[in-house]
Parts: C-alpha cells; sequence; structure tokens
C-alpha cells in the first residue's frame, strides 16, 4: 500500500476500508444509488440515516454551544425512506456509515452537487485522526420550497487526506474528544 501524504485515492481508501479495523462501515466499493453514495475517484460519498433533529420545542433567546440545548431540538418526523426539510430550516442528520479514522487520516466533509444544487447548504466538519463515531450532519434548507432528502442515498461526501500522525489524535485532546463514540445525531455538547 501506498502511504505517501496527499488526498487518498480509490484504491487507498479502499484498502483502508478492507482491514481489520476499518475506516469505514459499511463500507460500498462502487457508486450505488441516487443521488449517489459509496466510493467515488477521490472520496467516499456517505448516505443518509433516518435519524434527524430539527429546531422545534423550547426556543431559548440566545443559542450557546456551553449550554444545554436539548430542549431546543425535537425528533423530526419522516414518510418512510423521505425526510422533507421544510424552507430556511435546520436539521441534524446521522449518516450510515460508521467512521474509525487512522491517526493519519484526516477527513473533510462537504455537500453533493445535486442536494446543492437544490439550496441544500451540507454543513461538514473535518473528521480528525483517531476520531470514532457516527458522523452528525448539518442541513440547512436555503431554498422557498421544502427539499427531499431520500434516507439511504448519498448525502454528502468525504475526501480524506494523509499526513504525518499529530502529536495528539482527537481521542487524546487535553480538552477532551466530546464526541468520541458517537451514535445516532448528537447534539452540541
Amino acid at each position: 500500500m501506498n502511504c505517501k501524504p496527499g488526498i487518498l485515492a480509490d484504491f487507498e481508501i479502499k484498502d483502508l476500508c478492507s482491514s481489520d479495523t476499518p475506516m469505514l462501515s459499511p463500507f460500498c466499493d462502487t457508486q450505488e444509488g441516487k443521488p449517489s453514495y459509496g466510493l467515488s475517484s477521490a472520496g467516499y460519498d456517505l448516505r443518509l440515516g433516518n435519524k434527524f433533529i430539527v429546531q422545534g420545542g423550547c426556543f431559548p433567546s440566545v443559542l450557546d454551544p456551553l449550554k444545554d440545548s436539548s430542549t431546543y431540538f425535537v425528533e423530526g418526523d419522516h414518510d418512510g425512506d423521505i425526510f422533507y426539510l421544510s424552507p430556511h430550516s435546520h436539521a441534524l442528520a446521522e449518516i450510515v456509515e460508521l467512521f474509525n479514522m487512522p491517526n493519519d487520516v484526516t477527513g473533510l466533509v462537504t455537500g453533493k452537487s445535486s442536494y446543492a444544487r437544490l439550496g441544500l447548504l451540507t454543513n461538514g466538519c473535518p473528521v480528525e485522526p483517531g476520531w470514532e463515531g457516527q458522523y452528525t450532519l448539518a442541513l440547512y434548507n436555503l431554498s422557498n420550497t421544502p427539499i427531499a432528502l431520500h434516507v439511504g442515498q448519498g448525502i454528502a461526501q468525504v475526501v480524506f487526506f494523509r499526513g504525518e500522525r499529530p502529536q495528539r489524535t482527537y481521542s487524546e485532546k487535553e480538552a477532551g474528544g466530546a464526541y468520541q463514540g458517537n451514535r445516532g445525531v448528537t447534539l452540541p455538547q
């Protein structure tokens, strides 16, 4: 296996996902579905899970990442395999795949063009070396009409970069890895 620094190509991603401790699980080594999911030439298209959290409930005067926000979010309803994101609204969603990041690999999550062209803003954050868990994706509908999000189909893409192992991985941070081991949609911690 080639371990040079830079963006990982499809064969490098496949090798990391086929190891005893797969970087992504479940892993699809081909492009499938619409919007597509699975291995691409220089990344991986992640699938939308079936858990959604939307803004609702008790509205605080200010949202603050240092304060409990659980009363501000409620479970979002969806119609089987489709979740309708209302105009100008925000939702947190889980993805299907579980990450188990190697200590020398970082992932950057971004939106997919099919959804971006409809007005969906996909706010992805870095997936740091050493992080393990189920990714929570922030979605915002910028359009004036609802957007249908298809459970089990592609929702975002992650591009992986290999570099040197940092002095401390996500799980070794001084402030603690608050989101280490997440399962399902996770609210701000």
